[in-house]
């Protein structure tokens, strides 16, 4: 049961929001301590499957492929606890935030039908299942991203919704042609019968596969709905989506090439290789052109993608070992960047670059919140991006892929150029007279600042995390 436990505690919170419906201030703390209870329960879980391994649950006492299993090792356990803290940090965040009409019409409520649905999708061991809570992620966000109902969130809303739902037509099109290829839609089930598949139609399938699970992770060319959607609902939300959604669309794709076919075939590898290259470069070009800091980290954010599919189409347990690392280390890092992005907004009265500047004078700890948030993204020693960025480029030149070792540099000098003319920017620039901003409300710089400091925590555990994350490649999750 332990595994359901990171599922319950949201969608249980969630009901009992729902059914104080009229209380909103009872409501805010019942958000605060629902986010407490399930960060508990995900590292209670971390924790259970380090000192034993994966862990199992048959629904219903039915046996796979019968029912659905539920199953969590090393990654999707670090992938719900990552979820936890971040969907904590966000009901802090919007604590005295968020406004009255957002909050009546049912964000906090939603927020845990997004945190259920994601922890379902890291720790099931069903496709279809994983399809499912897809669909539930799906519905939540897309009501979260057109909440207020402002003409540029409907419109940010109908960008994201469309290529998701056509994504959920090819999962379910890929689900109905691997159950008649195997007979089964349990993971390791299918890991063992994938093999007996003639290789052409497992070929077909893994591409259906592979562009059904990379519009959800906006890989490369299928980015377009991320930039121009994220940056059109408030800051919270953004931060939210950025931190989580596009990393379940890569989870599914590292589920899917590691165990519902662990041996794909070279064609598959070499466009997922060349996909990633792509997004690598195109969207690192893109983010040195935006005028706003929200946009900018929107390509940003789809071109660090390619660091984690570029890692998984490498294959080799090191190559993984560092995608579950930087995973991890880029939902905490972009979801405080967005946060960040909010408080100098309001700082400010406005988004674009025109309004910025003076932050080191005139607000000092926004501009330490930023300034970290920026070399933790960039990679830049000793903070947690470095170690599995340097990893991953050192494992594509062992295998020999030029290709790939190319892009990845090439992203990493895009992504500092681009900060550093944030930073010169937001920092040093001096302040324009006509601002008109305000000051943040203090728990949400507390909440930002708890997400930087956790930044730091993921630095300096880095090594025991990553002697983890190698272990469970090679002994199913015991280090």
């Amino acid at each position: 049961m332990i595994v359901l436990s990171v599922l319950v505690i949201p969608l249980s919170t969630a009901a009992i929001l729902m059914a104080l419906w009229t209380h909103p201030e009872v409501r805010r703390v019942i958000a605060l301590l629902g986010s407490v209870l399930h960060l508990g329960a995900a590292g209670f879980l971390l924790q259970a499957v380090v000192d034993r391994g994966p862990i199992s649950f048959a629904v219903g006492s039915w046996p796979a492929p019968f029912g659905i299993e539920f199953r969590a090792d090393f990654l999707g356990a670090s992938m719900a606890l990552v979820t936890a803290l971040v969907g904590l940090i966000i009901n802090l965040y919007t604590t005295n935030d968020l406004d009255e009409p957002r909050r009546r019409f049912g964000f906090h409520p939603l927020v845990f039908v997004l945190l259920a649905g994601l922890s379902g999708a890291f720790t099931t061991n069903d496709l279809f299942n994983l399809f499912v809570w897809f669909e539930c992620i799906l519905l939540s966000s897309f009501v979260l991203l057109s909440l207020g109902g402002e003409r540029q969130q409907i419109r940010g809303g109908i960008n994201y919704v469309v290529p998701n739902l056509f994504s959920s037509m090819l999962f379910l099109a890929g689900l109905g042609l691997i159950y008649g290829a195997t007979g089964t839609l349990n993971m390791d089930h299918l890991g063992m019968r994938t093999g007996l598949v003639e290789p052409g139609l497992m070929t077909a399938i893994s591409a259906l596969f592979l562009t059904a699970f990379g519009l959800k992770a906006a890989l490369f060319p299928f980015f377009g709905w991320l930039p121009t959607s994220y940056h059109t609902p408030p800051f919270a939300v953004s931060a939210l989506f950025a931190g989580l959604l596009t990393k379940v669309g890569v989870f599914a794709l590292i589920r899917f090439f590691t165990k519902v076919w662990p041996d794909p075939s070279v064609a598959i590898t070499g466009l997922l290789l060349w996909l990633s290259m792509g997004g690598l470069v195109v969207a690192g070009l893109a983010a040195m052109r935006q005028t706003t800091l929200r946009r900018a980290l929107g390509y940003l954010l789809v071109s660090h993608i390619g660091f984690l599919t570029g890692g998984l189409a490498l294959g080799s347990p090191t190559a993984l070992a560092m995608v579950n690392l930087y995973m991890a280390h880029h939902m905490i890092v972009i979801c405080g960047l967005y946060l960040v992005a909010g408080l100098i907004a309001s700082t400010a009265g406005s988004e674009s670059l025109k309004s910025a500047g003076g932050l080191v004078k005139t607000h000092p700890l926004l501009a330490w919140l930023l300034g970290l948030g920026f070399l933790a993204l960039a990679g830049i020693p000793p903070l947690s991006g470095f170690a599995p960025k340097v990893g991953l480029i050192v494992e594509a030149f062992r295998l020999n892929q030029p290709v790939l070792v190319a892009g990845m540099l090439l992203s990493s000098l895009f992504t500092i150029f681009c900060l550093a003319k944030l930073w010169m920017i937001y920092a040093w620039r001096p302040q324009p007279g006509d601002t008109q901003g305000s000051q943040p409300d203090r728990l949400r710089i507390l909440a930002t600042t708890l997400l930087c400091a956790c930044m730091i925590g993921l630095s300096l555990a880095l090594g025991p995390v990553a002697t983890w994350a190698s272990a469970a490649q090679t002994t199913e999750g015991r280090p």
